[in-house]
């Protein structure tokens, strides 16, 4: 990988897990709750536009949490096969 890709990629990953830190530190809880998925999904759309450089942190980050219930989901459904 070309160091000035992955020096990039390591900034905003360093970026999203501090954003997640203080979040974690006020409390933030329910992020693996599926019944927060559509909450999630909106939350994407809202921030989306006017797009600022932080909103970029929080959509990532949503977008993890989006990918963990879906990956939990996906889980799920293997075992009850």
């Amino acid at each position: 990988m070309d160091n000035k890709l992955l020096n990039s990629s390591m900034k905003f990953n360093l970026a999203c897990m501090d954003k997640l830190r203080q979040k974690e530190k006020k409390g933030w809880i329910g992020w693996d709750n599926p019944e927060y998925e559509k909450e999630f999904e909106g939350k994407i759309v809202i921030q989306s536009l006017p797009l600022m450089q932080n909103d970029c942190v929080n959509i990532s980050n949503y977008c993890m949490f989006l990918w963990n219930l879906m990956e939990n989901k996906k889980e799920e459904d293997k075992v009850n096969e």
